[in-house]
Protein backbone atom coordinates (compact mmCIF):
# COMPACT_ATOMS: atom_id res chain seq x y z
CA UNK A 1 0.00 0.00 0.00
CA UNK A 2 1.31 3.44 -0.93
CA UNK A 3 1.98 5.92 1.87
CA UNK A 4 -0.48 8.80 2.33
CA UNK A 5 0.25 11.91 0.28
CA UNK A 6 -0.49 15.45 1.36
CA UNK A 7 -2.41 17.61 -1.10
CA UNK A 8 -1.86 21.26 -1.93
CA UNK A 9 -3.09 23.76 -4.55
CA UNK A 10 -1.19 23.77 -7.87
CA UNK A 11 -0.29 27.42 -7.27
CA UNK A 12 1.95 26.29 -4.35
CA UNK A 13 3.99 23.92 -6.54
CA UNK A 14 7.00 26.27 -6.88
CA UNK A 15 7.23 26.45 -3.07
CA UNK A 16 6.56 22.74 -2.41
CA UNK A 17 9.10 21.68 -5.06
CA UNK A 18 11.85 23.28 -2.98
CA UNK A 19 11.51 20.44 -0.44
CA UNK A 20 13.14 17.06 -1.16
CA UNK A 21 11.84 13.60 -0.23
CA UNK A 22 13.61 13.80 3.14
CA UNK A 23 11.57 16.90 3.99
CA UNK A 24 14.51 19.30 3.90
CA UNK A 25 15.00 22.33 1.66
CA UNK A 26 16.74 21.55 -1.65
CA UNK A 27 20.16 23.15 -1.92
CA UNK A 28 20.85 24.85 -5.24
CA UNK A 29 17.20 25.09 -6.35
CA UNK A 30 15.18 28.24 -5.73
CA UNK A 31 11.79 26.97 -6.97
CA UNK A 32 12.02 28.66 -10.39
CA UNK A 33 10.24 25.99 -12.47
CA UNK A 34 10.49 28.11 -15.65
CA UNK A 35 14.24 27.53 -15.61
CA UNK A 36 13.74 23.74 -15.73
CA UNK A 37 13.47 21.66 -18.90
CA UNK A 38 9.86 21.02 -19.98
CA UNK A 39 8.97 17.38 -20.72
CA UNK A 40 5.73 15.90 -22.02
CA UNK A 41 4.32 12.41 -21.67
CA UNK A 42 1.21 11.06 -23.35
CA UNK A 43 -0.79 8.44 -21.46
CA UNK A 44 -4.10 6.83 -22.35
CA UNK A 45 -7.28 6.33 -20.34
CA UNK A 46 -9.07 3.25 -21.73
CA UNK A 47 -12.55 1.97 -20.96
CA UNK A 48 -14.39 -1.18 -22.06
CA UNK A 49 -17.69 0.02 -23.53
CA UNK A 50 -19.79 -2.91 -22.25
CA UNK A 51 -17.76 -4.87 -19.67
CA UNK A 52 -20.29 -7.70 -19.43
CA UNK A 53 -20.33 -8.34 -23.17
CA UNK A 54 -17.77 -10.60 -24.87
CA UNK A 55 -15.57 -8.80 -27.44
CA UNK A 56 -16.85 -5.39 -26.35
CA UNK A 57 -14.84 -2.54 -27.94
CA UNK A 58 -12.23 -0.70 -25.92
CA UNK A 59 -12.08 3.10 -26.31
CA UNK A 60 -9.02 5.10 -25.33
CA UNK A 61 -8.49 8.84 -24.84
CA UNK A 62 -5.08 10.56 -24.67
CA UNK A 63 -4.06 12.37 -21.50
CA UNK A 64 -1.18 14.82 -21.76
CA UNK A 65 1.05 15.13 -18.69
CA UNK A 66 3.68 17.83 -18.28
CA UNK A 67 6.83 17.64 -16.17
CA UNK A 68 9.82 19.84 -15.43
CA UNK A 69 13.29 18.32 -15.02
CA UNK A 70 15.07 20.48 -12.48
CA UNK A 71 18.48 20.29 -10.83
CA UNK A 72 19.72 20.85 -7.32
CA UNK A 73 23.13 20.09 -5.81
CA UNK A 74 22.30 16.38 -5.51
CA UNK A 75 21.33 15.98 -9.19
CA UNK A 76 18.16 16.16 -11.24
CA UNK A 77 14.56 15.54 -10.16
CA UNK A 78 11.16 15.66 -11.86
CA UNK A 79 8.17 17.77 -10.89
CA UNK A 80 4.79 17.11 -12.50
CA UNK A 81 3.39 20.48 -13.56
CA UNK A 82 0.29 19.41 -15.52
CA UNK A 83 -2.17 21.07 -13.12
CA UNK A 84 -0.08 24.24 -13.00
CA UNK A 85 0.68 24.58 -16.71
CA UNK A 86 -2.08 22.65 -18.46
CA UNK A 87 -2.95 23.69 -22.02
CA UNK A 88 -2.14 27.31 -22.77
CA UNK A 89 -0.97 28.07 -19.23
CA UNK A 90 2.58 28.88 -18.20
CA UNK A 91 4.48 28.44 -14.97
Amino acid sequence: MAPPISTFPASELPIVSQTNLKGTKRKGFDGDLKACELLEMLQYDCKIEEPGRKNSPVRCWPIERLFRRCRDREGSFLVETTALEGRGKEV
